[in-house]
């Protein structure tokens, strides 16, 4: 009888080791296929960041400090005045198209740190957002702009799911926190996003909510307690810009910015953008060229891509020096159509002068 239970619990025994061992190879497997797929992930991208292109004319071109502003001279004075002291106003930029808004304002930042008395940090942060592609869940489960909580029944809620513990994650109103938050069209944001952006610009602060969360639950760290208690910090200073008129914008967001009006460029001042373009490209061209481009570019960013096409053309054909030929050709190919006397939008001055 003893014999015959120490047989069982040799065998049991053996059974529970090998149970173990195989999970133990199991999981060692796991491990080392784990680690051979990040490895592999690991040299794929950086095998992508030694690949690199060379920089397109528009960012080579695109202005450096305010006085290469072509053309904006009372807007750009406006903002600075609006951005730069010792207290920072949230602004609203009008304008055309391709004037220069955001590169005036992300410069309208460097110039404020340099202000006396300004709250801005050397370190604050410009951060960007595009309202026709700003996308959310009204169920605040995913909304880059404020910010959402990844709930435990969240598909990448990871090792806190698990556990039933909500994860706030911040979104660009946070990112922006000691800075500015740019958002290009602000005129496009959804009204839900425009009225969540309002109350965040009133209590600088997000505030979350979730039915998972429980100021009791101890499994939950203690900086997402404190997140839910308090909110994430926001306090920036918002530069909206957009393409339309001031009646288009809601009043509720007008009433808490400054608003600054950038002017429908004329021929001059695209004549100026080209001779900076040619420059920067190192371009050499007859003076032609530069007269062809200004007849039909409606603006700046216009005219710097027809200059990058009459680059890339003499290029190919291994010559040195552009000839109007090549700007009349760039133009047949894009179907641009002749600019008149004066480049001017007639509603837009109408609003400006109102």
């Amino acid at each position: 009888m003893e014999a015959f239970a120490a047989a069982v619990q040799l065998i049991f025994t053996i059974v529970i080791g090998m149970y173990f061992f195989m999970r133990l190879k199991n999981e060692s497997g796991s491990d080392r296929a784990a680690a051979e797929e990040g490895k592999r992930e690991a040299e794929h991208i950086n095998r992508l960041r030694r690949i690199t292109l060379t920089e397109p004319l528009t960012e080579a071109a695109r202005p450096a400090e305010m006085s290469e502003i072509i053309g904006q001279e009372e807007g750009v004075r406006a903002l600075k005045a609006a951005l730069c002291g010792t207290n920072p106003q949230h602004v609203i930029i009008y304008g055309p198209p391709g004037v220069g808004k955001t590169a005036a304002a992300r410069l309208a930042l460097e110039e404020a740190k340099k202000s006396r008395g300004t709250p801005f940090l050397k370190t604050a942060k410009f951060i960007e957002a595009d309202a026709t592609i700003m996308r959310f869940d009204e169920r605040s489960i995913a909304d880059p702009l404020i910010g959402s909580v990844h709930d435990p029944i969240y598909q990448g809620a990871g090792a806190f799911g698990e556990t039933g513990v909500p994860q706030p994650k911040e979104g660009a109103v946070t990112k922006a926190h000691g800075g500015v938050l740019f958002i290009d069209e602000i005129g496009e944001l959804p009204d839900i996003q425009l009225n969540r952006l309002l109350k965040v610009l009133e209590d600088r602060r997000v505030y979350f909510e979730s039915a998972y969360y429980s100021a009791s639950n101890k499994k939950i760290p203690a900086y997402i307690h404190d997140i839910f208690r308090n909110g994430l910090p926001a306090d920036f200073r918002l530069i909206g810009a957009t393409t339309k008129s001031p009646s288009d914008i809601p009043e509720a967001v007008r009433s808490r910015c400054v608003e600054v009006f950038f002017a429908q460029l004329g021929r001059e001042d695209i004549i100026r953008i080209i001779e900076n373009a040619k420059y920067k490209l190192r371009l050499e061209a007859d003076a032609g060229v530069t007269e062809l481009i200004a007849d039909y570019a409606k603006n700046g960013r216009d005219a710097v891509k027809m200059l990058q096409t009459i680059s890339n053309i003499i290029s190919l054909d291994g010559r040195t020096r552009a000839e109007p030929a090549d700007a009349e050709w760039v133009i047949k190919a894009g179907r641009y159509t002749k600019n008149d006397a004066r480049i001017i939008d007639i509603s837009f001055v109408k609003t400006r002068n109102s």
